[in-house]
């Protein structure tokens, strides 16, 4: 590098100088916004890609970088006011119909998204030479792709309800006539609305042209809400907070139950307590939802760029993107997400040519979707690779001692040793990934957010992994169950029935009891004893059955007793417990202990093999 760098050497002269001295707070305010644009530019850049014609994504993409060229003035970095200046200028002629939207260019605008994020993340970024020789040869390929030739038009610009709509609507002017002045706008008046250009050529007079801007103006408000920025970190002492109340609630409620009170006015005032400090939980919780689509995105980002680099031809599809979740679990699920899906196009899908030699269709595919159900959120990464081959995972795992050679294993217990630290077939571990190599890494962000991993595979067809997440880690509906004296919660959702031993039949099975009859439908009866470490029980005269249901599956709990249906502040699990694999989390409850969630889904499952 012979020639020293223009911007490299303005920034050497402001530190020998003295004058990197900077208004902290305007630069995290700056950076707070134009990281929040960077976000829509990354979604509005892969919807572009699959629609490249699509005049409402250009004009949002040339406001955005419009913007942050504004921005970028009040901190005084020049090459950020370069690099989004001339993407602006590209992104003018694309929607003035004279460039069309390609390949290159799009991932040019990606290059440019990422230089802006990264010297937001890091501002001394602009005091490293080859960062600044990298943006400035970028911006140079920016230059040469708005200097070459103007191409034909793109599309016609699609329109919501525009002033020129509203005309030809209200009969004031013909379709004809909007096309003309559409026309003069695009060759003679760019700089004028088209109300202005009606007016200036007699279509309409101003009190018409009035009435459509306030007819425009109307439909606007009406799906438009007021908003304000609060910072999430409020929002969470809030949830916190609220927590706690309910905490303190259930507590003064149980002193009040030992006192024995009659006091109606003092049980009423309780009751209202609790119902306000609900309501209070559930609008705070709701303030911390935020839909999947931004996760998506940045995943689809990342996968985008693993196909382009190992070559591979891939679809994919994304589905569910406006499921909500807590906005703390969207943020821990994004690495495992990406780990998944790069594992998916690296070692699940196979080369073209494999896929045809097996009858597949040329184009592999990878599938992203998610859906809410019983206060879960499900994501699931489904792949049409060639899945994951058992007995290598076997014949592996035994010669890593990880596994018997002689004992029998379920299809489940082999998958799960990919879990194990460092566990993989692959031979060749790629740039990208490896299937198995950080799976336990996937497997215990999950489970530090109360969620589970579960993975289904089938040779050669493709291989699907399922994450169970809480929709949010603040609160849920709990039973409260007694078994061998000790309290444990159960989500209320999973509950079917309460029985009591004299509205059933125990059915016994080489004498030991198996299952319980109840209206003429036999139901497994849990082995509690192998899964909560209790006694086993000889008198079933006083026990009380909790039916259990899952995707109309039924299992019976027995349990000594029921203490009622309460609102549950989650805690998290520490790590003393997060191997027990039938536990989600727990709780404070009113007498100040702590008492464990159950983990219905799980219990269902580790059933099937006692």
């Amino acid at each position: 590098m012979n020639e020293k760098n223009e911007e490299f050497e303005k920034a050497l002269k402001i530190i020998q100088e003295e004058k990197y001295d900077y208004d902290i707070d305007l630069w995290k305010d700056f950076t707070n916004e134009v990281l929040e644009h960077n976000e829509t530019v990354e979604r509005d850049i892969l919807n572009l890609e699959t629609d490249s014609e699509n005049m409402e994504i250009i004009n949002s993409l040339f406001r955005v970088f419009h913007t942050i060229k504004g921005l970028s003035g009040f901190v005084e970095i020049n090459i950020l006011s370069k690099i989004s200046h001339q993407i602006e200028n590209i992104l003018d002629k694309c929607r003035k119909k004279k460039k069309k939207i390609t390949e290159e260019l799009i991932d040019l605008i990606l290059i440019s998204n990422d230089y802006i994020k990264n010297i937001c993340k890091d501002r001394n970024l602009i005091f490293d030479e080859e960062f600044i020789i990298q943006i400035n040869s970028h911006i140079n390929k920016l230059k040469e792709i708005e200097a070459t030739k103007e191409e034909k038009e793109i599309v016609k610009e699609k329109k919501e309800k525009k002033i020129g709509e509203i005309l030809v609507e209200e009969k004031i002017i013909s379709a004809e006539q909007l096309e003309k002045l559409l026309k003069d706008q695009r060759e003679i008046f760019s700089d004028k609305k088209i109300g202005e250009i009606a007016k200036l050529k007699n279509e309409a007079d101003t009190k018409t042209i009035l009435e459509a801007l306030r007819k425009q103006q109307k439909v606007s408000e009406q799906a438009k809400e007021d908003y304000i920025k609060i910072s999430a970190e409020k929002i969470k002492t809030l949830v916190n907070l609220i927590g706690e109340l309910m905490i303190i609630h259930s507590q003064v409620e149980r002193d009040v139950d030992k006192l024995n009170s009659e006091s109606q006015q003092l049980i009423g005032n309780i009751s209202r307590m609790m119902k306000l400090s609900k309501t209070l939980q559930g609008i705070s919780m709701n303030m911390q939802m935020i839909p999947l689509k931004s996760t998506f995105q940045k995943v689809h980002r990342i996968a985008r760029d693993s196909i382009k680099e190992l070559k591979k031809d891939v679809d994919i599809i994304m589905n569910g993107e406006n499921t909500e979740i807590d906005r703390n679990i969207a943020e821990k699920i994004l690495d495992p997400m990406l780990h998944l899906v790069k594992n998916c196009i690296s070692h699940g899908i196979e080369d073209t040519e494999e896929r045809i030699k097996n009858g597949k269709r040329n184009k592999g595919q990878v599938i992203i979707s998610a859906h809410s159900k019983k206060g879960s959120v499900y994501i699931e990464i489904e792949d049409d690779g060639k899945g994951l081959d058992l007995e290598k995972i076997k014949a592996k795992a035994i010669n890593n001692n990880l596994l018997e050679k002689e004992k029998k294993y379920t299809e489940e217990e082999i998958i799960n040793v990919i879990f194990h630290p460092g566990f993989s077939t692959a031979e060749n571990v790629t740039k990208v990934s490896g299937r198995g190599v950080g799976m336990d890494v996937v497997k215990n962000a999950i489970s530090k957010i109360g969620g589970k991993v579960e993975i289904k595979t089938k040779i050669n067809k493709g291989t699907k992994v399922i994450l169970k997440i809480p929709i949010n880690m603040a609160a849920l509906n709990g039973t409260i169950v007694e078994i061998e004296n000790e309290k444990y919660i159960f989500p209320t959702i999973h509950i079917k029935k309460i029985l009591r031993p004299e509205e059933v039949k125990y059915i016994s099975v080489a004498n030991k009891l198996k299952n319980i009859k109840y209206r003429d439908v036999i139901i497994p009866l849990i082995q509690r004893e192998k899964l909560f470490f209790s006694k086993e029980i000889n008198d079933y005269s006083k026990i009380l059955l909790l039916i259990l249901e899952i995707d109309q599956n039924f299992l019976a709990l027995p349990v000594e007793n029921i203490y009622g249906r309460q609102e549950i502040v989650v805690k998290p699990l520490s790590d003393d417990f997060k191997d027990i694999q039938h536990v989600s989390g727990a709780s404070i409850l009113g007498d100040g202990k702590v008492s464990l969630i159950v983990d219905v889904e799980s219990i269902f499952k580790i059933s099937e093999n006692l």
